[in-house]
């Protein structure tokens, strides 16, 4: 507790500490969500709860002795990628990025996990869906995989977000007419959503958690998809920062998964743990990026179905940066769709992430507790 009575005093001391207003007590209400077609049919029906919880000591698990990680080879030859600073080959680096849309639904009766392909994307984004549901964006550039999925539909919170990765190709599984609407006339990403040979279906799944995509296939039908940006800049040195062992998440709904980080120090890497679990890929890795970054933002119903909540990524918030074991305040700023995402301090200098892959979280504030 005391690392962690520290680390808290430090953020709630600096104007970081805002978007942590329950860092050691989190409060969530939780309003009523009645979930039938937030663009998918077969989503649950979650029902009015109010849900109060006070954690002063989170828990985070120690990742267990024999975790497998995608390897990553800082000393390979080849420039650096954009999405991760570690080299990748010229063909890698010329092609666009590939943003999936990847189901992340995780109930007792009914899971998509494991996911394929989640630990070779360089970048995963996750968001807020209905009833509490989560899912990703997984953004895989620099490194191939054979699938990835199972790929799910749309959401207007991914009409802005895709064009962070540059004209891209979004990968994705219908929607409903208003999310398709949006995403068709946004003119930002190359629309990746066809047919055979790309996707394929899986029989030893039952859909709609069946549906993946071959991301070679895709890179060979690029259109005029284009390289994303740089998400870094990228920096071996030790930041500066409060040290953590891990942090937990709070996603609030009646399907909502419970989600927390801890710092495995041996590998250098964030495990990430989902309903007290590894989370675990099909390809037997676990989850575990060089960088986790927290940006807190503003969720708001979906102008096409007030039911959907849908996170504005244009504009800045504040940011809590993990790399390291340790945890770094920031402020994202997006100026406007078409832009890259940058993170600063408070002194607007640049705040650097470690070489390697990173996911990002969008959060609403308040909803991450820190574990010293």
């Amino acid at each position: 507790m005391g690392r962690l009575a520290g680390a808290a005093r430090a953020l709630l001391g600096n104007r970081w500490g805002r978007a942590a207003l329950a860092l050691v007590a989190v409060v969530a209400v939780v309003v009523a969500v009645v979930v039938l077609r937030g663009g998918d049919s077969d989503e649950p029906v979650a029902g009015t709860t109010t849900t109060t919880t006070t954690d002063s000591t989170p828990t985070v698990p120690d990742p267990p002795s024999d975790l497998r990680f995608l390897p990553e080879d800082a000393d390979a030859p080849g420039s650096p990628a954009p999405l991760t600073g570690l080299p990748a080959s010229d063909d890698a680096l010329a092609r666009p990025a590939i943003a999936a849309k990847v189901d992340n639904l995780d109930t007792a009766s009914e899971t998509a996990r494991p996911q394929a392909g989640l630990a070779h994307a360089d970048v995963v984004v996750e968001q807020l869906v209905e009833g509490g549901i989560t899912r990703f964006v997984a953004v895989l550039h620099s490194t191939g995989v054979d699938d990835v999925g199972p790929i799910r539909s749309a959401r207007t919170t991914d009409v802005d977000l895709v064009p962070m990765f540059g004209r891209a190709l979004f990968a994705y599984s219908g929607g409903n007419g208003g999310v398709l609407a949006q995403v068709r006339g946004s003119g930002r990403f190359v629309d990746a959503s066809g047919g055979e040979p790309v996707y394929h279906r899986v029989s030893d799944r039952r859909a709609p958690h069946n549906l993946f995509l071959r991301p070679a296939q895709q890179w060979a039908r690029p259109g005029d998809a284009t390289s994303p940006p740089a998400l870094g800049p990228f920096s071996t040195a030790i930041a500066d920062g409060d040290e953590v062992e891990g942090v937990t998440l709070s996603w609030s709904g009646a399907a909502a998964v419970g989600v927390s980080w801890s710092w495995e120090a041996g590998a250098a890497r964030w495990v990430r743990y989902q309903n007290d679990s590894v989370h675990l890929t099909s390809e037997g890795y676990a989850i575990g990026p060089r960088n986790v970054v927290l940006m807190f933002v503003e969720y708001r119903p979906s102008v096409v179905d007030a039911r959907s909540p849908e996170a504005v990524t244009v504009g800045s918030g504040d940011a809590w940066v993990l790399r390291d074991g340790r945890l770094i305040g920031a402020r994202w700023e997006r100026a406007d769709a078409g832009s890259p995402l940058t993170l600063v301090d408070d002194e607007g200098a640049a705040v650097t992430l470690t070489p390697g892959r990173t996911w990002i979280e969008l959060l609403a504030p308040g909803s991450v507790v820190v574990d010293g």
